[in-house]
């Protein structure tokens, strides 16, 4: 059992940084949303919906392989840290010269421009830190992640918080994310460097051919999350941008948790393809077990509260995008599912595979965009992201009957000992009393039933009381 709490000390590390993480983030996206109204608002969301799909040119899934390698061979960590830092310093240079190029295009003017230029240099440097966590990743040092995470969301809150103060402007806002970023990555070197080893600078053509399945993966997946609010801000204009930003921000603060159980359960996936494929199979399938039962109880609670939810959290003003927030928390299952499975087929060096699936999933993803956004604006945005999870899904799933690692019929119709616990949440959630109580007591039924119905059978039981004891 000494793989399941390497596990679960990992997953407690970030998902200790998670809950402060979208905690601040919580805080600092009401605040804004509320200061900066749905124009303003729209501006900062498609400004890092844009520049978040150029910062993957300046990894191209490097961090991903380095973790790999190093997890299962920790030997060549100073190596592979050298050739990356030089790699990651070329290619950022790169990406700099194109967004500095972008305001000449004319898609973005004025503020807009602005707030792309500030809003760029923010995720370049992010993308070092990146560099130094993928590495933490690959050491399983999961805590110097945890603290990294808390200080950047910290600084972030700070700097938004005082910009808010002193009646800045959306600009100001993008100004204090760079200063957050730079403050962020000189913690990341100082303890690497500490903790470590100092790292080299080389320049290495191998590690870029091996991370580059890694790395289209990544644009195709950031093209896919990021595009939609790209084009609502071109096809709609930033109040659509706003109005859809608001309940995708929600669904990314959810998507948060489980990728902290992706990003802990990766190396030691690496490890068993190396070691043990029965650990490997045995790892995914209850992984995927324990992914469902959490999407559902999500799904339950957040579409039926939608509407309380987007007035509490973002004001009235934002009440029109509850119907989003309802099809977009949809497609959790379908996330958590994918995630996890991505993980399975890159961790057994299966990354091509997830290349082209995330690849036609970015495909459909902007064709599907292009027709419902026209007629349905940002609720044709929301639908088009259900229906690309959705694709990946099969395509995903249909990769795996390759392979010995898949799941079974009788692992899929093991599934009603699931959905019986959160129907009888679903019942509970639409009585007509207070929010706070029915919440209560809808999860309060659903984790007693997940327990009655044997959802976690003797083997959870075994690997829980494993952790427990240390």
């Amino acid at each position: 059992m000494s793989h399941a709490r390497t596990l679960a000390k990992n997953t407690l590390f970030l998902l200790t940084a998670t809950i402060f993480t979208n905690l601040a983030a919580f805080v600092w996206n009401v605040y804004l949303a509320r200061y900066l109204g749905t124009a303003g608002f729209g501006i900062l969301s498609a400004a890092l919906a844009l520049t978040g799909i150029f910062s993957i040119l300046a990894d191209l899934g490097m961090g991903t392989y380095i973790t790999r390698e190093i997890a299962r061979d920790p030997a060549g960590a100073r190596e592979l840290a050298s050739a990356g830092l030089g790699n990651k310093l070329l290619l950022s240079l790169i990406v700099l010269v194109m967004i500095i190029l972008l305001p000449v295009t004319g898609i973005y003017r004025g503020t807009a421009a602005a707030v792309v230029m500030f809003i760029g240099g923010y995720m370049l440097v992010n993308a070092f830190s990146a560099f130094f966590n993928s590495m933490f990743q690959g050491f399983q040092r999961m805590e110097y992640q945890t603290i990294w995470n808390i200080l950047n969301s910290l600084f972030i809150l700070v700097g938004v918080l005082t910009v808010i103060w002193l009646g800045g402007s959306v600009v100001h806002v993008a100004i204090a994310y760079l200063v957050a970023a730079v403050l962020s990555v000189s913690y990341s070197v100082f303890i690497f460097t500490r903790r470590f080893f100092r790292p080299g600078l080389a320049f290495s053509r191998e590690l870029i051919v091996n991370g580059l399945p890694f790395g289209v993966t990544s644009v195709f997946f950031l093209i896919y999350f990021w595009i939609d609010s790209v084009m609502l801000s071109l096809m709609k204009g930033d109040v659509s941008v706003g109005l859809y930003s608001a309940p995708y921000r929600l669904l990314t603060v959810i998507s948060s948790l489980y990728t902290v159980y992706l990003l802990a359960v990766f190396p030691i996936m690496s490890r068993f393809h190396v070691e043990s494929s029965d650990s490997l199979k045995f790892t995914y399938r209850r992984s995927v077990k324990y992914l469902m039962i959490l999407a559902v109880i999500i799904i339950l609670m957040v579409f039926v509260l939608a509407e309380p939810l987007i007035e509490l959290i973002f004001s009235s003003k934002y009440i029109s995008s509850a119907p989003a927030l309802r099809i977009l928390i949809t497609a959790t299952a379908f996330m958590f599912l994918n995630g996890i499975t991505s993980n399975l087929l890159g961790s057994t060096e299966r990354q091509t595979t997830v290349t082209r699936v995330t690849g036609a999933g970015a495909i459909f993803n902007v064709t599907v965009n292009l027709i419902l956004i026209s007629r349905f604006d940002f609720l044709g945005a929301s639908a088009a992201t259900v229906m690309t999870e959705f694709l990946m899904m099969v395509l995903f799933m249909r990769a795996l009957r390759d392979t010995d690692y898949g799941l079974s019929w009788k692992d899929i119709m093991e599934g009603w000992r699931i959905l019986i616990p959160g129907a009888a949440s679903a019942v509970i959630l639409m009585a007509p009393v207070n929010i706070i109580i029915r919440a209560t007591l809808a999860l309060a039924v659903y984790v007693a039933g997940i327990f009655l119905t044997g959802a976690l059978d003797h083997m959870d039981r075994a690997i829980i009381r494993s952790i427990i004891r240390g």
